[in-house]
């Protein structure tokens, strides 16, 4: 399907959307809520079970998020170490660098000054 049947689709879509609000029939065209599943102990009169249901259904929710954040928590933490090792070694192989120039230039600094001692 090309771009231009796509956009002709959406803009349809759309007009439809408006009209069904402009005639207050915008319940047709609005998604279904999702339906939580009921505990197969729960009856549909009993409030008291409902709400516990719904406690747990929320809990278990909550399980999953946090579980999901923890495992985001420590990929983050295996990342920013990986980095952190990285700019570890580059700062070391830097410091390694400047001392090599740092020494070089001592050793050529005392062999100019032997030669302008000697002459």
């Amino acid at each position: 399907m090309d771009i231009e049947t796509e956009i002709r689709q959406l803009k349809l879509r759309a007009d439809a959307l408006e009209a069904s609000v402009r005639t207050g029939d915008a319940a047709s065209t609005r998604p279904r809520a999702r339906r939580r599943h009921r505990h197969p102990r729960t009856q549909a009169g009993d409030p008291h079970l409902d709400t516990k249901t719904q406690v747990k259904c929320l809990q278990a929710e909550l399980n999953q998020d946090f579980s999901a954040l923890n495992d985001e928590i420590e990929s983050f933490r295996r990342h920013t170490a990986d980095e952190l090792t990285k700019i570890r070694i580059q700062t070391h192989d830097q410091y390694a660098f400047i001392l090599r120039r740092l020494t070089d230039m001592a050793i050529l600094l005392d062999v100019l000054l032997n030669q302008t001692d000697t002459t």
